[in-house]
């Protein structure tokens, strides 16, 4: 059995399973990375689509902002560090 196999290894799953904020933290990645998500899979195809990523880009780059945003209850106006480094890669990429 997997828990007798690693005692410290088992403990340490079920305390981040039962703990409200690492899930609030999953939560919160998931929020702001489903539309890099949807925009990917949009794109996922044989065919051509660079126009598409053209199209969405804008649409996914407002979306991430106003998650991170909606999280850190930030007005649009105010500076958020951690949304600038999430839009420097995403530029950089």
């Amino acid at each position: 059995m997997y828990k007798d196999d690693d005692v410290e290894q088992a403990q340490f799953v079920q305390e981040k399973v039962l703990d409200d904020l690492w899930w609030d933290n999953i939560n919160y990645f998931t929020i702001f990375t489903d539309p890099i998500y949807d925009m990917l899979i949009v794109t996922d195809t044989d065919t051509l689509s660079l126009h598409l990523v053209y199209d969405m880009w804008d649409t996914m780059i407002e979306k991430i902002k106003s998650a991170i945003y909606r999280v850190q209850r930030k007005k649009k106006n105010e500076q958020s560090p951690f949304y600038d480094v999430v839009h420097q890669i995403l530029e950089d990429q």
